[in-house]
């Protein structure tokens, strides 16, 4: 498994980061190889990034594939990239997972 870890600030209200959340759920789902989705928001006030975005992808071989997918693109360009222009992405093999 392979988790594309975002971390991020928005340009938005709490409320409209929620709706986008949501709207990322319901369209990256649909993706070939996305198994999962998780969104985050940090506690407290004084982290250096307020909101995390999860998604995780079945193998390695997902990631450009999830790079180059018209949902993704579509809604990265559209909606994620505007709200959240102060970000860190990275991708991330998972070695150990652990069951909630």
């Amino acid at each position: 498994m392979v988790e594309h870890l975002i971390v991020f600030n928005a340009e938005a209200s709490r409320e409209e980061v929620l709706r986008m959340a949501e709207e990322a759920r319901e369209v990256l789902l649909r993706i070939p190889g996305v198994v999962g989705l998780r969104f985050g928001e940090a506690l407290g006030e004084g982290p250096r990034y307020r909101y995390f975005l999860s998604v995780v992808f079945s193998g390695p071989e997902v990631v450009e594939r999830y790079r180059h997918h018209p949902l993704h693109v579509e809604f990265a360009d559209r909606v994620f990239r505007p709200m959240a222009k102060d970000r860190i992405t990275t991708d991330y093999r998972v070695l150990l997972e652990v069951p909630p």
